[in-house]
């Protein structure tokens, strides 16, 4: 990601995420502190480029002797929920509240919705059902549309 910055003079600067970990690695080692690292690159760029968090993440690295510039890689969480079983208890006993679900499975009540979207169910009538998509049901209206429409052409409602 590239970000152009206003300096001091007036001057515009195209600076990238690398550049400013730079700025960073210059600033541990010039022995300034980690509060004031951000008033000092934010005041140079008249921008909030760096937070305090930023910075005391990327000087905790420098202080433990890893002064590598690059991200370590971060992926997806592991999920806690399976949805195959998920979908055997709601299926066992679709009755069952999120909230109920939630502390069985030991997650938020939020990853329990996803978890169950992800697996075609929503509540119904206070029941876990599979999902029906709206593309079927616009077919199924429009398909009882055209019969109405043929069956008044044979038949006329006026007579």
């Amino acid at each position: 990601m590239i970000d152009t910055i206003l300096t001091t003079e007036g001057c515009k600067v195209e600076i990238d995420k690398s550049g400013i970990r730079a700025v960073l690695k210059f600033e541990f080692f010039l022995g300034n502190t980690a509060s004031q690292t951000p008033r000092n690159i934010n005041g140079v760029f008249h921008s909030n480029v760096v937070t305090q968090q930023t910075v005391s993440n990327w000087f905790a690295k420098f202080r433990s002797g890893n002064f590598d510039l690059t991200n370590e890689q971060r992926g997806q969480p592991e999920t806690k929920v399976e949805n195959d079983k998920l979908k055997a208890i709601v299926e066992s006993d679709p009755s069952q509240s999120a909230c109920e679900l939630s502390l069985l499975f030991g997650v938020s009540k939020q990853t329990i919705l996803t978890h169950l979207l992800q697996i075609g169910k929503m509540k119904k009538l206070d029941k876990w059902v599979l999902y029906e998509h709206k593309e079927n049901q616009k077919q199924q209206r429009l398909e009882a549309c055209i019969m109405l429409l043929s069956r008044h052409k044979n038949e006329s409602f006026w007579n």
